[in-house]
Parts: structure tokens; sequence; C-alpha cells
């Protein structure tokens, strides 16, 4: 709480000999006070550079999902809670000199857990469950360090709040969300194009070291102060508060320090959600609305000054409707229209959120117990997202929900807040308008809940996303978020290819070509999808599929019958993809057909140069390769020319026109084999694009350690 006129808060030190020779008790110098910005920066930077390095490591092995990254932030949120509140309870159980003995010593324990990235033992085998497993692996190898970083803003503002109790402190909660903002700006420009993911590792270990030094000296500062003035200073914390921070803050204030940032926490979850499964899981999606959320912070916290909530929430309200009018928009430019709608909504929600719970903090004495709460907050929104929408609910409905909630309290607030230029408000006209909030609440959710253009026979969500069975005049198909994934025609022609699996497509050529001239093909599928490519299968065929979901092994049983009336033998793998092809060394294939989609785009680590040579290693002597590359927003096809060249290996690409009125769609697949096959000799093949050296020489080449969405992004359609 902030201090009563009767007695001055204690000023800070000056830069000045003989005032700090003066009062032994001051530790807080100008010099000293560069340690102090310099541990909360890099500690700052650490915190959220680690976050997209733990991830892109882990991503492949389960399969590329967006939940990945949701999970990731639901761990990594908890542990900040759990910094915040460590910081909050050492700070007011324990003398200064004991708070240092406690963290040095936590320090030292952490540095010991080096280094962060998790060695090949702990690839998932696939019958485990993917959230606990990959939340065990996290706190494995990064737990400990991430807490102690955790820590580090609210502890470094308490241990300065020994000498100057002033609102001065919070502003280092804006320097540590500007380390942050700048360590996540510089992920995808700077450290992820130049450096392999282990040398990131490596280098944000040694870093860490740094810290751990650093921060080790600040703690060592604290055996300076003396206990006359330790006790000075907590005399000085229990004087009567001012109007701006009441000596008891109410339950209502208390609500809002967590509600809110939980809600722009869900906000931030849900637009990356949004954002990746309708493009791909790659670090610059996850750092472009996490960035704006951060600069949500800087800009709060920073000074009062820059928050004016009435042309902020004008701006979100805008952002809002073109969102609701994106189908208006040429289908050309309504991916950057959405994505840039919904990035301006989530930084408005944010500083609307972050803004009032800036202009709610309490005097430097709660400061701690603030940061707890706030941290709490988020953390509860990536409990919400994370773990409860997908128990409760079978879709994604908690982006309209969250985005109608948005809707209304923005609406409210742009009304109640009287001047465009300060924070004042008049709560009695916003609740005159109460109902028309309602209205805006409601009426997107009626709206998505009665307006279908195709019956829902049945719908699952789990780890890897919402699967949706649904019905079409001429059969039922499977849907993956917005994807479509296959679909069975009606009786009599239930057994016919559809979708992108037609007879005039790239594969399905490829299949009755070699067919023709092998009397038994040993095929593999990596994404089974509803089970479309069995139906080109003979008695004496054999199909390995490889399936990373659960769920769609099991609609593809319960509600389509092409397995079941596929006369092959079958095999079914549940598992990553390339990580059951690891584990079959005794297995050569004729044919191995790569149609793995995380939503509308294959997952990176599927087509990179070592998992091209994994490929090739699994193919048989004449084998072939077919890679499913149709995609609305990535440009796939030349990349995977330059992968096959690299490989030794021959491609070409395959454009398969579409039959609305037999179920099949426009695909595009890249047919891959040694030079001079003879699946080349074949006429939809021997007319089909080559990779010219033209086209090798701009194309991207992708590594496990190096892989950039920009180079293959399609940005015009």
């Amino acid at each position: 709480m902030s201090k009563s006129t009767g007695q001055q808060p204690k000023k800070p030190l000056q830069n000045d000999s003989s005032t700090e020779a003066s009062d032994p008790g001051n530790f807080v110098s100008g010099r000293s006070m560069i340690w102090f910005a310099a541990t909360t920066l890099l500690g700052a930077f650490l915190v959220f550079q680690v976050q997209p390095i733990i991830s892109k490591c882990v991503l492949p092995w389960f399969g590329g999902t967006p939940a990945v990254w949701t999970t990731c932030m639901l761990f990594f949120q908890l542990l900040l809670f759990g910094g915040y509140l460590y910081a909050h309870l050492l700070r007011t159980y324990f003398n200064p000199v004991s708070q240092a003995v406690i963290h040095l010593l936590l320090l030292s324990a952490a540095a010991l857990t080096l280094p962060i990235e998790p060695s090949d033992a702990w690839k998932p085998s696939g019958s485990e469950s993917p959230t606990l497993y990959l939340l065990w692996m996290l706190a494995s190898h990064v737990g400990l360090p991430y807490f102690v970083l955790s820590s580090t803003g609210p502890l470094i503002q308490a241990w300065l709040s020994f000498q100057d109790t002033s609102d001065r402190v919070y502003r280092l909660y804006a320097l540590s969300n500007a380390g942050s903002l700048f360590a996540l700006l510089s992920y995808p420009f700077l450290f992820e194009p130049v450096f392999s993911v282990s040398t990131q590792s490596s280098l944000w270990s040694l870093l860490f070291c740094l810290f751990v030094l650093v921060q080790g000296y600040v703690a060592i500062s604290l055996f300076r102060i003396t206990p006359d003035a330790d006790e000075a200073s907590e005399a000085t914390d229990q004087q009567p508060a001012s109007i701006s921070s009441a000596t008891t803050i109410s339950a209502t204030t208390q609500f809002a320090w967590i509600a809110l940032p939980a809600l722009a926490s869900v906000m931030l979850l849900v637009v990356t959600n949004h954002v990746c499964q309708d493009i791909a899981v790659v670090p610059f999606l996850w750092v472009l609305p996490l960035s704006l959320y951060l600069a949500s912070f800087i800009i709060c916290f920073d000074s009062p000054q820059w928050y004016r909530p009435k042309p902020i929430a004008a701006v979100t309200l805008v952002a809002l409707a073109m969102i609701q009018g994106k189908t208006l928009l040429p289908g050309s430019i309504q991916l950057i229209a959405e994505a840039c709608c919904y990035m301006v909504m989530l930084l408005g929600a944010c500083l609307l959120c972050h803004g009032e719970v800036a202009r709610l903090k309490p005097s430097t004495n709660q400061l701690t117990k603030y940061y707890a709460m706030l941290s709490a907050g988020g953390a509860l929104g990536g409990v919400i997202v994370a773990i409860l929408c997908p128990l409760l609910l079978n879709n994604h409905a908690e982006l309209p929900f969250f985005v109608s909630l948005v809707t209304a309290l923005t609406f409210l607030l742009f009304f109640a807040c009287k001047t465009w230029q300060r924070t004042e408000y008049d709560w009695a006209s916003a609740a005159r308008l109460k109902y028309g909030a309602l209205v805006l609440l409601v009426a997107p959710i009626v709206t998505m809940a009665f307006v279908s253009q195709n019956r829902t026979i049945a719908s699952q969500r789990n780890f890897f996303g919402v699967l949706t069975v649904r019905e079409k005049p001429l059969g039922i198909c499977l849907v993956h978020g917005s994807t479509l994934h296959g679909m069975q025609r009606h009786s009599p022609h239930q057994s016919q290819p559809t979708t992108y699996y037609g007879h005039e497509s790239g594969i399905g050529h490829v299949i009755k070509d070699m067919q023709r001239q092998s009397d038994s093909l040993h095929i593999g599928v990596v994404g089974l999808g509803c089970g479309v490519l069995t139906s080109y299968g003979r008695p004496s065929d054999e199909f390995e599929l490889i399936e990373i979901n659960p769920a769609v092994v099991e609609i593809a049983d319960q509600y389509f019958t092409f397995m079941k009336d596929c006369p092959s033998k079958m095999t079914q793998h549940l598992g990553d993809g390339r990580l059951v092809l690891e584990r079959l060394t005794d297995i050569r294939f004729d044919l191995l057909v790569l149609d793995a989609f995380s939503s509308d785009a294959i997952p990176a680590h599927l087509l990179t140069r070592e998992s091209m040579a994994l490929y090739r290693d699994r193919l048989a002597a004449d084998g072939v390769l077919a890679i499913h590359t149709s995609n609305n927003h990535l440009e796939l096809s030349p990349l995977v020319h330059h992968l096959s060249d690299d490989a030794g290996l021959e491609s070409r690409m395959v454009e398969g026109v579409g039959d609305e009125s037999i179920g099949t769609t426009h695909s595009t697949w890249m047919i891959i084999a040694k030079r001079g096959h003879n699946v080349f000799d074949a006429p939809v093949l021997a007319d089909a694009q080559q990779a010219d050296p033209e086209l090798l020489r701009h194309a991207p080449l992708w590594t496990d350690q190096h892989h950039n969405l920009v180079s293959v992004l399609r940005f015009w359609q």
C-alpha cells in the first residue's frame, strides 16, 4: 500500500559515496542499480527465449500439433505462477539475509540441471498420454531453471523496495517485459535462422550461467542490509495507505487481479491456436501473438499516461467487426486480413485487461502478492484452454465464446469511459447498455450453433485437435479443424477413392501403374485419414498404416468402411510417422505415402533433409515415395524438389483436377524415386513438372536444425 502523508516514504539511496557510507543499510547506489536492471533484463530474456527453443525441440515428437505449443504455454504459465508465489513467500516470511541464502542455493541447484535439450531417450513410443508426458519432460529438463527465472521480476522488485517504496519500482516490470519482448522478436529473425536447435540450447544454458552470477551478486548485496534498516523498511510499509491503495484491498479488486490476466491469457492461447491450425505450428506464429501480449504489459506498466481505454476499445471493436465480415473480402487477401484483425483484436483485449490491472496496482508492500495473483490469472487461462476445454468440449467453441465475451466487455468499457484522453469512468452509463452487451455476447454463439451447411454426425477432440464427421449429399467426410481429410460416397459407390486420392490424382496414377507392373505391393501410409487409400488394396497387397491420433483410427473404423472392405493385409501403428518409421528397421516399402497433416500443413519435421534420408532408407530397391503437398497457405513443392535432389532422387509434381460429381478435389502430389525409375515413364508423370536448376537454386532446403516457415509461405492465393 502507498504511504500516508504522516510519514514520507524512504527515498532511494543517491549515487553519492558519502550517503552510501553514512547508511550501511542502503545498498542501492546508482552503480548497483545497474545490477538490478541487468538481472531483470537477462532473466526476462531467458524466460521467453527458452519457450520457443524447448518447444521446437519436442514439437516433432508429437506430430507438430498446435497442442504442443498450448501445453508448453500451460507448463510455463504454471511455473511462472510458482515462481511468483515463491517470491511472495520469500519476501513475506524471511529476512533479507535468509532470502539471499535460500535463493543462492536455488540458483546453484538450477545451474546443475543444465543443459536443457532432451535426449533421444525421451522420444515417445505413441502409447503415452501426450499432455502428461510432455509436461513431465519439460519439468525434467527446464523446470528448475525456469522456476528460478520466473521469480526474478517480483523478487528483484521486492529487493529494490527495501530502499525505494515508490511506484517507480513497478517500472522494472515494464523493463522485464521489454526484455521478454526482445527475446521473442529476436528468436525467429536472429537465433532460429542462424543457430541450430542444439546450439540454441547450449547458448541458452551459457547465458543462464551468466544470469546465476549476476543475480547471485545482487543476492549477496542483501547481506549489507542491517536489521535496523530492514525493520525501518517494514515499518514504513505498514503505515496507513493513501486513497490509491486501501489498507484492506477489496475482494473485487483482488478478483480483478486474477480475472483480467486470465482473460488476456485465454485470448492469447485461443488466437494462437486458431492461427496455427490454419497455417503451421512454427515459432514465428507463436512469437507474434505472444509479443503483442507482452507489449501490452510494457505499455500499461511503464506509465499510466500510455493507457487510454476509449481509443483502445474503439480500435478493438473495429477489428472484431472486420473479423465477422472477413467473408466479404476477396479470397486472395482473406488470410492476411483475418490474421491482422485477430492480432489487432488480441492487442486491444490485452491492453484493456492489463491496463485495468495496472490501474488497480497496490503500493510496493503488496507487490509480491499482486504479482502472484496476476500470474495465477495467467496460469488459470492456460488451464482453461489446455485442460478444461479439451475435456468439456468436442469442438473449438472457446474461440467464438471468448471473442464474444471480449466484444461485450469492450463495448461496455467504451461507453463507460468518459473521455478519449483520460481514464475516467461512468459505470452508470455502461449499466444502461448491459442488454446490448448481452446481445453481442449471445448472438455469435447462437449463430454458430444453428448455422451449418452439413449435418454433423460425430465430433471428437483430444490433444491433436478436433475431428468432425459430417454428412454431405455425396457421402460422409472427415474434417480436422477446417481441413477435409477424406470422404466416402454413399452406396453403391462406397469403395471408390475420393477427395485428394481419386483415380486421376497423382497417387491414383502411381498406384495403378505400380500394380500393373507388380502382383503385390508393400505400401506404407503415414497419415490414415478415413482410410481412402486402402480402397486401392488387392488381396496380395500389404498396408502399414501409421497414425499419431488414436481418435482418427477410432473414427475411421466406426464411421467409414474403407478398411473393412479392403482385402489386403493391414497393420496399424500408433505414433508420429517419423518415429514409427525409425522403429520399423526391417521393413522396406514398394510405395511409401506421406499424407500427414497438422490441420492444413504438413508438420515441418517430416520435410527435412534427415527425414528424406529416412524415407529413402525405408524404400525397397525400386521403391517410390509419394508426398501430398496440397495446401492453402504453404508452397511446399519447391521445398520437396530440393530435398529430393539433395538426396540424389528425382521428383515430379502432379496436379490433379477434381470432379465434384464423384467427390474428388484438386490435389498436388510429389512423386519421388531414384533417377531413371520406370515410374516416370507413365504418361501423367512424363508430362509433370520437374525440378529445373533455376527452381532448385531458389528453393529452400530444410533440416531438423533449420527450417523457416517464411521460405514457403504463400501470402496470395
